[in-house]
Formats: C-alpha cells, structure tokens, sequence
C-alpha cells in the first residue's frame, strides 16, 4: 500500500475542543455559593457569641477590644468560607487529559481564586449597599455630638478593622487556590470523602 504522504495528527480523546475555556462556571458557581453560605453562618454565629464590630469603648471610657476580637473572627471566617468553596470548585470540577500534573494543580487553583472573587465581589456589594442604607438615617447633628476621644478611638480602630479585612481577604484567596488544588487532587485520587468527615458522622 502506497503512502500517501499526508501526516496525520494524533488528537487525544480527553484534549479540550477548540474554541472552549478550562474554565468550568458550574463548578465556580457551586463553590461561591457554599463561601457566601459559610461565611454567612460563621457571621451570625459570631455576632451571637459577641463577636461582632461594637463600640469603640467601654462604660468606664477604656478602649474596648472587642473590634479587635472581630477582626481575628474575620480571618477565621474568610479563611473557612474560602477554604470551603475553593474545595468544592476543584474537587467539582471536569478533569481533562491533556496536561501535566502542574498545569492541572494551575487550573485547579484558578477555579478556587475565582470563587473567591465571586464570593468576595457578592459580599462587599451586599455590605456597601448596607452600609448606604444605613447612612441615609443618620443624624448629622448626633453626629457632631460625639466626644473626640470616642471619635478618635473610632478612627482608630476603623483602619484596625479595614487592614483585617484586607489581609483577610488576602489570605482567603490564598485558601481559595490552596484547597482547590486539594480538592482536584482528590478527585484525580478518588479520595473517599469519609476520610474527610468525623467517624460520628459517617454512615
């Protein structure tokens, strides 16, 4: 049989389509949604236990510290919220066959980085729109009323406040891309998720 010449391709039956992104918004979605859920509960359990941003002082007139008992609260949350989200983004996700074990490390951690960005994006959105709503019944004159002890103590501990949620902002993405990493590796591994539940309670 006589060669016709033509060099054929091999194509691999797991290479993405042409055209097509690796980036899979279902699962994006998924993770975002369970984040926001947990950070959510994590909030509410925290304002329930005493944990919420309160007043800058205390009765006596001593600063209090409860905005910086918050602030660490904010890192556990984040961290929690993304961790969790980022986890189910990779674990969720399709895996194709086209690459090597570093680049699929890489599109598992971007999947966990854009759930953070969703999360992230869809609570400061809600928070500024709270924050206008808010704003809008305050008394300018009650305002002008405060101390400037109190108002200096409320600057203060404004910007103590506003680095915690930038640094745990931060920190979440790391978490994001982290445990999405984790989480495909799972899947890659077929890990069983009773390995990753209390023995109480698993089946």
């Amino acid at each position: 049989m006589e060669s016709t010449g033509v060099k054929t391709a091999l194509v691999h039956p797991d290479n993405l389509p042409q055209g097509q992104s690796y980036l899979e918004w279902g699962a994006v979605w998924g993770g975002s949604v369970i984040a926001i859920a947990t950070s959510t509960v994590l909030v509410q359990f925290g304002g329930s236990a005493g944990l919420a941003l309160g007043d800058p002082m205390l009765a006596n007139g001593e600063p209090s510290w409860q905005v910086i008992v918050a602030s660490l609260w904010l890192f556990l949350t984040a961290l929690a919220s993304s961790a969790a989200g980022g986890y189910i983004a990779g674990r969720m996700r399709s895996r194709w066959g086209d690459a090597a074990k570093t680049e699929v490390e890489f599109r598992d951690g971007v999947h966990g980085l854009s759930v953070w960005a969703v999360a992230t994006l869809t609570v400061a959105a809600f928070a500024a729109l709270t924050a206008a709503l808010a704003g809008m019944g305050v008394n300018a004159a009650a305002v002008q009323d405060v101390p400037e002890n109190v108002a200096e103590y409320t600057t203060t501990l404004t910007v103590v406040y506003g680095f915690a949620a930038g640094a745990a902002a931060a920190l979440g993405a790391g978490a994001a891309w982290w445990f999405a990493s984790l989480g495909g590796s799972h899947r890659d591994e077929a890990t069983d998720v009773n390995l990753l539940t209390p023995r109480f309670l698993r089946r």
